[in-house]
């Protein structure tokens, strides 16, 4: 250490008057306790460094994390980082793990993991959602493009698009590739949702795209879509125009499907995309979230069951 502090000038100029005059004198000159004037006296060598101020932090502490809690938790991060904290932590318990939530965060970024943090865009329309009570009570549907970076067989200037149905309950989602933007298409995937999800559905949500209602020449005329949701008896909610936040829960999961799954993958055909997105579809069903109480959607609808 380089710096004289005024402190240590101040310690040097008590022991020197202590070594003259006593350390009785030199406490009542000081203005402090003989107790202190001791203490410094033992630590004086002649040298003002001998009177550095040195940390007051404990080398040890009784709840510290040990080394095999430190490795468990950078093994649950590399390998469960990119599913966010509240699965490293369920993980982390399924290993023995017995910490709070709070201090396993704490212990992870000082490990150093980059864990995506949701951004909350304030809504200038006061808008009030209606959540879901039970699965099946409303579900999102919303479509998406698939990048073409991770297309990498010859598909002849052909797009696909990703439909994804998510139930706001639950947040058991539903996906599935196709190959045109149309309500033929959102038609399809509906009439075969319900099979899927393993449970009734009561209310349909989505926003005014071409692909779900006729907005662009004939607002009267119903789409494909719609008069299938009617054949099956489903209610359908439509989102105010530019308003995304309110059909959020599917617009988020579409940022996490280019974060987690097509950022990372490259597709050799159709049924490999297709096998793929199934395998991803199923491990997001099975994935804890934070916002479910550390439980996955499976979890969720089987508790709700019970």
């Amino acid at each position: 250490m380089k710096i004289i502090t005024e402190e240590m000038k101040y310690r040097k100029r008590m022991c020197e008057y202590a070594k003259k005059h006593g350390v009785t004198q030199a406490a009542r000159r000081y203005q402090t306790n003989r107790q202190f004037v001791y203490r410094q006296l033992e630590k004086y060598d002649g040298t003002i460094r001998s009177l550095v101020l040195r940390s007051r932090r404990p080398r040890n502490h009784p709840n510290r994390h040990k080394e095999e809690e430190l490795e468990l938790l950078n093994h649950i991060r590399i390998q469960y980082g990119i599913d966010g904290y509240a699965e490293m932590y369920v993980q982390a318990l399924k290993r023995g793990y017995t910490r709070s939530y709070g201090s396993m965060c704490k212990q992870i970024r000082k490990l150093g993991t980059k864990v995506s943090k949701r951004r909350l865009k304030t809504s200038y329309v006061k808008y009030e959602s209606e959540e879901g009570k039970y699965p099946g009570d409303k579900v999102q549907i919303d479509i998406k493009y698939v990048p073409k970076e991770c297309i990498m067989f010859e598909n002849y200037g052909k797009r696909y698009y990703q439909i994804t149905a998510i139930d706001e309950y639950s947040r058991k989602r539903i996906l599935k590739i196709v190959e045109e933007k149309s309500p033929y298409y959102t038609a399809t995937f509906v009439k075969e949702l319900e099979l899927k999800l393993g449970f009734k559905i009561n209310t349909v949500q989505t926003d005014n795209g071409p692909e779900f209602v006729n907005i662009a020449t004939d607002y009267e005329k119903p789409t494909s879509f719609e008069l299938m949701l009617k054949q099956l008896g489903l209610k359908h909610k439509r989102t105010r125009p530019y308003s995304p936040w309110q059909n959020g829960k599917v617009e988020r999961s579409h940022k996490l499907d280019n974060d987690k799954f097509y950022n990372r993958q490259e597709f050799t055909s159709e049924a490999d995309m297709n096998k793929k997105l199934s395998r991803y579809n199923t491990r997001y069903n099975n994935i804890a979230r934070k916002v479910l109480g550390f439980k996955s959607p499976n979890q969720m609808i089987l508790e709700y069951a019970t």
